[in-house]
């Protein structure tokens, strides 16, 4: 515990190293969730907030991180083995491009850029050398490492190339980049007095009139079914105090820079979760609703989904609008991954959310492939499904592989099981002719 006294320095890297007493034969994934007795080793910055529940006997140590080039056991925590470790921060990227990853690690290793994937060996292995290939947007890329060395001696090598070729260490500046964790402030847009003085789930005279349908009647959760499982949902999802409420669950969960981070994998099926559909699909339309985030909470809200058994998430096969307590989830971190914004591809400018806590009024309208997000009042983000940028933004993008995603079709509105409490009030649809 001395080693904390006089470490604290300025973040380019926010680590989480998990040393679990369980044998490495037994463990092909990174992520697991703890049993027994463990010890944890955080790595991270000045205001790291270190959970209550963890152990007397736990480690503590931060330090300043110049790259990820870690080859040498006091780049990592000296001796020890059987360690997990979660590292986040951001390289500064001059041009929007595809580049090619070079990782050579031992043990078991994820690199992500934006949430992306790039690198997934997990399996314990012995030194091995992985190639990836990913476009970045210029600005601030966040990274994300997660490793579990296992028994082995820890190694982890990144290089990069712009033509596939001639591979090269990043430079240590592009990691000084610590404007990447500086969010701008939220903006409020007030709704008018006339909304805010409405009843919850009713239906107004002129409502009904123009052809608004209630997909949420306040009391049931009639209308609804988990994907891919018609006249079924999971008990995680209620209709409770005039909401549809996903229950959330219990993670291992820390803060760092006060933003939450969870570990552990879940079975969201056994625990009564998984995403949600509308039992109709709807082609062109305007959906209006209103949500409401727990702290640091994700969700997300889907209006093309094709249930399809080959998919296990919504995700896999509709845009997503974003639903994010910004100022506190990790994700606040990445550009397109904001309240409002179309997930991974399209921010939502300017920034509409509110405060977390507050219900915000979502309107989405999709009509003949054109699509517009709007946020308590302001639109943020439109595009069209039918289109050759559309088709160009899909290439470069996690979506690429995805062959059903984003149809300009007939399609489902989803709720995502993104296991944080999340709530939904005043759901209405109405189909344009």
């Amino acid at each position: 515990m001395n080693k904390l006294t006089g470490i604290i320095l300025n973040v380019l890297v926010m680590i989480m190293i998990i040393s679990c007493n369980q044998s490495t034969k037994k463990s092909e994934q990174i992520i697991k969730e703890p049993k027994g007795s463990f010890e944890a080793v955080f790595i991270g910055v000045n205001d790291t907030i270190i959970p209550d529940d963890i152990s007397s006997e736990v480690e503590i140590d931060r330090r300043l991180l110049r790259n990820l080039n870690l080859t040498k056991d006091s780049d990592f925590i000296g001796e020890k083995r059987n360690f997990y470790m979660h590292a986040m921060g951001s390289i500064a990227i001059e041009d929007a491009q595809f580049y090619h990853f070079k990782v050579t690690s031992s043990g078991g290793i994820k690199f992500k850029i934006n949430n992306k994937d790039v690198v997934a060996n997990t399996k314990i292995h012995r030194k091995e050398t992985n190639f990836a290939k990913a476009y970045v947007d210029s600005g601030s890329a966040i990274f994300e490492v997660e490793y579990f060395s296992g028994t082995h001696k820890p190694h982890i090598f990144l290089e990069w190339s712009r033509d596939g070729e001639n591979f090269e260490t990043l430079p240590d500046e592009l990691f000084s980049n610590l404007d990447a964790f500086e969010v701008q402030a939220m903006e409020t847009s007030e709704i008018s007095s006339e909304e805010s003085l409405q009843s919850d789930n009713i239906l107004t005279d002129e409502e009904k009139k123009n052809g608004w349908k209630l997909l949420f009647d306040g009391n049931t959760t009639n209308g609804w079914h988990t994907f891919n499982k018609p006249g079924t949902i999971g008990r995680k999802w209620k209709a409770k105090d005039g909401m549809l409420v996903f229950e959330g669950r219990k993670r291992f969960e820390f803060y760092v820079a006060g933003r939450k981070i969870e570990l552990g994998t879940t079975n969201k099926v056994l625990d009564g979760g998984e995403d949600i559909v509308t039992d109709d699909a709807y082609e062109n339309f305007e959906l209006t609703l209103e949500w409401k985030i727990s702290e640091a909470g994700n969700n997300g809200i889907f209006y093309t989904v094709q249930e399809n058994e080959k998919y296990d998430e919504c995700w896999k096969t509709s845009p997503e609008m974003q639903v994010l307590d910004n100022n506190r989830h990790k994700d606040g971190l990445i550009y397109k991954h904001r309240s409002g914004d179309l997930y991974d591809l399209m921010a939502f400018k300017p920034i509409g959310v509110k405060p977390q806590g507050e219900w915000n009024k979502v309107r989405i309208i999709k009509n003949k492939g054109k699509v517009e997000h709007w946020l308590n009042n302001i639109k943020g983000v439109s595009f069209d499904l039918n289109s050759e940028e559309w088709k160009e933004m899909i290439s470069k993008s996690k979506f690429a592989h995805l062959k059903d995603f984003a149809n300009p079709g007939p399609g489902k509105i989803g709720f995502q099981d993104h296991d944080n409490l999340v709530s939904f009030k005043n759901i209405k649809i109405k189909i344009i002719e």
